[in-house]
């Protein structure tokens, strides 16, 4: 009997201890905040639930219980919606200490080793975050997209981006086993912009789901992550078949070739250019938007035609004498055709061609590697192209 007694005796404890072990205490202080409301939601990878609501009391102070049975992602909530990010594990005390004024920007927080590499990842990332913003004004301030003042800010803003990049990676490498990795894969420059955002960078999300899977395998943040490696992991082979298709589309297309009459009734054909790098422009006499286009195409035709570059006009008229006269006033010296049966033209059809001015640019293989470029960006093509 006294054995009985002491067996249930052990068991009442061992079982005392194990609940103590889920109870996790999050308390702070929060100047200036007294009899104000604060919330604490646990985070998920893609969505947020309440836990509980408190006042601050008369002091500042604020205490919230909640019971753990894994590591969790926690934000605590102002009014206001300023967040401080936690990430405490069963049985820690955690303790925060912040103020009305600085609530989620300056805080400091004891108790909890992750919340802590949580707390310098959110803090690196508001470093980032004003520097990228004062380089914004200072854009601001120039207007002139061509200012040399301006490659520079260009330049600054885009070492900017790759220093957080940087970082971001370097945490994930030193980390791999911590669930503050987690917080690290989907932090954001703001509401839309993931540090983490490119295609290859997929490769970051698996190795850390692999990783935790290993240490914290019934966390629901490792499970969250899985489940969200697998939806990414689906969407990049739907966007690769995609492009596949499109480019099997493209190759298809190609340069279709045309056989369309000159002012002289002379058959000129789009094939005959081949060898050359060909701009296809479509365009109309009583369209004045293309006319403007083609008039901007006058410097670049000058300059590159020595080189191998051709022009293959179209004009979508049905009037002869309205077309004639808008080459010769505009001095089109390129090759300027028209079927002459506009809205029935085939070569806007076999182009697809819904809107005026339309491009297309056309590589000496005969194949169409970009539309709608002109200036210095049709320019930039030609030098790579020719």
């Amino acid at each position: 009997m006294i054995h009985l007694q002491r067996v249930l005796i052990a068991f009442m404890l061992m079982a005392g201890l194990a609940c103590s072990r889920t109870n996790t205490r999050i308390s702070g202080v929060v100047e200036n905040g007294a009899h104000k409301t604060i919330t604490l939601e646990r985070l998920d990878v893609n969505r947020t639930s309440l836990i509980d609501t408190v006042k601050i009391g008369t002091n500042g102070s604020f205490s919230i219980k909640t019971q753990l049975e894994e590591p969790e992602l926690y934000i605590l909530k102002n009014e206001t919606g300023e967040i401080v990010n936690l990430l405490p594990a069963p049985g820690e005390k955690v303790s925060i200490s912040t103020s009305s004024e600085s609530f989620g920007t300056g805080y400091s927080v004891t108790g909890s080793e992750e919340s802590e590499k949580i707390r310098l990842l959110v803090e690196h990332m508001q470093r980032t975050r004003s520097v990228l913003d004062s380089l914004l004004t200072a854009a601001d301030s120039i207007g002139d997209p061509e200012s040399p003042q301006m490659d520079l800010i260009r330049n600054a803003f885009t070492q900017t981006i790759i220093k957080q990049k940087r970082y971001t990676i370097r945490y994930l490498v030193e980390n791999m086993t911590s669930l503050s990795s987690v917080y690290a894969l989907y932090q954001k420059y703001d509401d839309g912009s993931l540090v983490l955002a490119t295609d290859a960078d997929l490769q970051y999300f698996k190795v850390v789901a692999d990783s935790l899977e290993s240490v914290h395998p019934n966390s629901s943040l490792t499970k969250s992550l899985r489940a969200d490696v697998e939806r990414r992991e689906a969407r990049y082979k739907e966007d690769s078949q995609l492009n596949t298709l499109l480019s099997m589309v493209d190759k298809e297309v190609g340069m279709l070739d045309l056989s369309i009459p000159d002012r002289n009734g002379q058959e000129k054909e789009l094939s005959s250019l081949k060898g050359k790098v060909i701009l296809v422009a479509f365009w109309a006499s009583g369209n004045q938007a293309s006319i403007q286009s083609m008039l901007q195409l006058k410097s670049t035709y000058n300059r590159y035609h020595d080189r191998g570059f051709e022009i293959y006009a179209i004009s979508l008229d049905n009037n002869k004498a309205s077309w004639m006269n808008a080459i010769d006033f505009n001095e089109f010296t390129w090759f300027n055709v028209s079927e002459l049966s506009y809205p029935d033209s085939r070569a806007n059809q076999l182009y697809n061609v819904t809107s005026l001015p339309a491009i297309f640019l056309i590589n000496r293989e005969g194949d169409i590697v970009a539309k709608n470029l002109f200036g210095r960006t049709l320019e930039t093509w030609l030098d790579n192209l020719l």
